[in-house]
């Protein structure tokens, strides 16, 4: 190979090197760009979704619990104890613990015989219901397998085979954290956990028979509930039929 054919083959300049660098700047710039508005468009799309599925979470809990209001009483017992715009508390038997009488007691009577009473907790209220109506008591002792103790003598007979229920005292309302945001709050017999985080609504409404919006629970047949969380701005509505015994 001649030597004036190596003199004359060009090389790359450093200004087409400088371009070919702020191209690939560029680039790679676009490409970081794009997959950080991607990150973040996957990243809200999952937390909503988780927002969506907590507030669906929260909403079966308190609904599954308010179509157990009144389990156990009768038509006219009072269910609903309280029956708030953004709070409602009742009573229901979560557990779905009952049992029966298996002897006569008489009037004046605290320990009950039973089908089976064991590990009911002591402090709990009960229901012994007859045909006509439901009488309230409360548990003095932990509950036995045969035998339950009242916290107050009977004041009348009660026949062999009459029911006696356990019941909750259940609640739920709206608490501010002390960031500033509110949680959808459950109590079941004076113990408080968190259903629901970043609440920004809730609306409890009570229907009778006919239709119309009531205060007084003794009228209620429906509760219709509505949360929404703050920061995704979902919402959901459900309305419960109040089934009584």
């Amino acid at each position: 190979m001649r030597l004036e054919g190596r003199l004359n083959t060009r090389g790359v300049s450093l200004i087409e090197l400088l371009i070919a660098l702020a191209i690939s700047s560029v680039a790679v710039s676009a490409a970081i760009q794009a997959f950080a508005a991607y990150g973040h468009r996957l990243s809200s799309q999952h937390a909503s979704m988780t927002a969506n599925q907590d507030l669906r979470l929260g909403m079966d809990v308190l609904c599954s619990e308010l179509r157990l209001a009144g389990g156990g009483l009768l038509v006219g017992d009072t269910v609903f104890v309280k029956t708030g715009l953004d709070e409602v508390e009742f009573f229901a038997n979560l557990s779905g613990s009952s049992t029966l009488l298996t002897q006569l007691v008489e009037a004046g009577r605290q320990d009950l015989p039973v089908e089976g009473g064991a590990d009911w907790p002591k402090g709990k209220q009960v229901l012994l219901c007859t045909a006509a109506h439901c009488v309230w008591n409360r548990l003095a002792a932990e509950g036995r397998k045969q035998t339950l103790l009242l916290m107050t003598p009977t004041l009348e007979q009660y026949q062999p085979k009459t029911a006696v229920v356990l019941l909750n005292r259940v609640r739920y309302y709206v608490k501010r954290s002390d960031e500033g945001g509110q949680r959808l709050m459950r109590e079941v017999d004076g113990v408080a956990s968190t259903v629901l985080n970043d609440v920004s609504d809730l609306q409890l409404q009570y229907f009778n028979r006919s239709g119309g919006v009531v205060n007084d629970g003794r009228d209620v047949v429906r509760v219709r509930v509505t949360i929404q969380v703050s920061r995704q701005g979902l919402r959901l509505s459900r309305d419960i039929a109040i089934r009584m015994s």
